[in-house]
């Protein structure tokens, strides 16, 4: 049995460690006959960018045909017309998701080692290179000695120097273009690493004689009036546009193959969790979420975390009123119409804290997609998004937490006391503690799943790694919303958590979530494990006021 590539980017080593492969080298077709001398692609972090940039690599690499002749054997390319192209150019490939760090002189080190090691891995043309001062700068950028002149004009020099050796013009491909701009705008930097970056990619993308083809990728589209201007616009193929959809994620067929192949099924369940993303009319699976739901067959989120949320945190901290109910609207399963702007403008974002801005941000980054198109009489066009699936709508959730445990609990002495109440069955103090934190919150009471996020988050917080927090976990006859038990079963805490449509019906409705608690058994999980000491606790929330019981 194959096995599964979970973060492995490395096209070569997938295939030539028998890993499963969802074939997507139609890509490689289809970027020829669209014979664009610059393509940019955009998509949510962990749907398969650097992977597509390997394929690449592997394939027009003049450098590396012979050790890569049989990789792309039973794959699409291989039988098309297209596969003469197979190992004929130079490639230069840099990878920025590592330009990260607090300062500007931070990535502007680690951008002198990149390019450095790129000038490395072409030494053997060195002895080519007959002009002393062409010689000279060729040292000088891979001794990471080179001016910033030097530093931005590099790329476009060493793709020279490749098209002087080989007589082929030449593949640039740039992973993660993005990174070190977000990383500008997140660290007080941003003007700075605008200053450096512009100049590479105009240098090296625009009027480069030695070029045959720019490929990037990135999870942002920044605008152009902030970052492209200075050359001619690529060709950008983004999460609105049409072309190239099938081939960043797994369609549901990929999907329901791969699924098989490992024994599971695709079930409405899955589909709930991880679908609902749609690209150019193509309906997409996360294809990470995918790969670690086959090698567990557990049904849970596995796309948090997996990337840096500080500039969403930063934005959504600020929101006004009226934007924290449309965010409100959209964690539950409802679409809001927003203009879809071609291009992040951080400017906007910084000058106006922008909430279009915002919200084109999250539909960049993955937590918000398309969802329909409805043009009026009078041939006005609206754009509607909503949250792509469950898998998105929790980490949006725990962002949202996030932020409000940030303002409202300061001290490790505060969930000590809560974790203390707890355990004791304190209710009146857990009820006092659950209002002081949810003041400053606007979430409607209609919205249960962000209440039962909320605690999740709260609970997860507060108890150490001592104790384990389950979350709508199958126990008894039915379901119950927070499981808490002690690791080592002394203790075990069992939680109905319910939205009141009225303050005057809470108490009615926590005498409901009692009686529901006894006859559904919900403690049962706890007694098979030989848990000792079990609090059974409700939870009522009117909009920002809660009772314990």
């Amino acid at each position: 049995m194959k096995s599964i590539p979970i973060s492995k980017t490395d096209f070569k080593k997938i295939i030539e460690e028998n890993c499963y492969y969802v074939d997507k080298t139609m890509v490689i077709e289809d970027l020829m006959k669209t014979n664009a001398e610059v393509t940019l692609y955009t998509r949510p972090r962990r749907f398969g960018k650097s992977l597509l940039l390997s394929t690449l690599d592997c394939f027009f690499n003049i450098e590396t045909k012979e050790s890569n002749k049989n990789l792309f054997n039973d794959l699409y390319i291989s039988e098309s017309e297209y596969f003469s192209y197979f190992g004929k150019y130079p490639v230069i490939r840099l990878d920025f998701k590592e330009l990260k760090g607090s300062s500007y002189e931070t990535i502007y080190n680690k951008l002198k080692i990149i390019i450095s090691d790129a000038y490395k891995s072409k030494l053997y043309i060195r002895e080519s290179i007959e002009d002393l001062d062409n010689l000279k700068i060729y040292d000088s950028i891979k001794n990471r000695e080179a001016s910033i002149e030097e530093l931005q004009n590099s790329i476009t020099f060493l793709t020279k120097m490749l098209e002087n050796y080989y007589k082929e013009k030449v593949v640039v491909l740039i992973d993660e273009y993005d990174t070190p701009i977000n990383e500008g705008h997140a660290n007080g930097y941003y003007e700075e690493v605008m200053e450096l970056f512009r100049p590479i990619l105009s240098s090296s993308l625009k009027g480069n004689d030695s070029l045959k083809m720019g490929v990037l990728t990135g999870v942002l589209r920044v605008a152009k009036e902030s970052l492209f201007s200075t050359f001619n616009n690529p060709k950008i193929y983004d999460v609105m546009s049409k072309g190239y959809g099938e081939y960043f994620g797994f369609t549901k067929n990929e999907t329901k193959e791969l699924l098989e192949y490992y024994g599971l099924e695709l079930t409405d369940k899955v589909s709930e969790m991880y679908d609902g993303y749609n690209i150019d009319s193509t309906k997409i699976y996360n294809p990470w979420s995918i790969l670690n739901y086959a090698e567990s067959g557990v049904l849970k989120p596995y796309w948090i975390n997996t990337g840096s949320n500080k500039l969403l945190k930063d934005l959504l901290i600020n929101l006004k009123e009226d934007e924290k109910i449309k965010l409100e609207t959209l964690l539950q399963s409802n679409s809001i119409a927003f203009t879809y702007r071609e291009g992040l403008n951080y400017e906007n974002i910084e000058m106006y804290n922008d909430f279009n801005s915002i919200l084109n941000l999250l539909l960049f980054s993955g937590y918000l997609t398309f969802s329909k198109q409805e043009i009026d009489e009078d041939d006005v066009i609206t754009n509607y998004f909503k949250v792509p699936n469950d898998e998105v709508r929790n980490e949006l959730i725990n962002i949202i937490q996030t932020i409000a445990f940030n303002k409202d609990i300061e001290t490790e002495d505060t969930f000590r006391e809560l974790k203390n109440n707890m355990i004791n069955g304190e209710k009146e103090k857990i009820e006092k503690f659950i209002n002081s934190t949810i003041m400053g919150m606007s979430y409607h009471d209609t919205l249960e799943s962000y209440y039962h996020g909320y605690l999740y988050g709260l609970f997860s917080w507060a108890l150490n790694k001592n104790y384990i927090t389950k979350s709508n976990r199958e126990t008894g006859s039915e379901r119950c919303d927070l499981l808490i038990e002690r690791k080592d079963k002394s203790v075990g805490i069992v939680i109905e958590v319910k939205i009141s449509d009225s303050e005057e019906n809470m108490e009615n409705k926590a005498r409901e979530g009692i009686t529901q608690m006894k006859e559904k058994e919900y403690y049962k999980e706890l007694i098979l494990d030989k848990v000792t000491n079990i609090k059974e606790i409700v939870i009522v929330f009117h909009g920002k006021k809660a009772i314990v019981r």
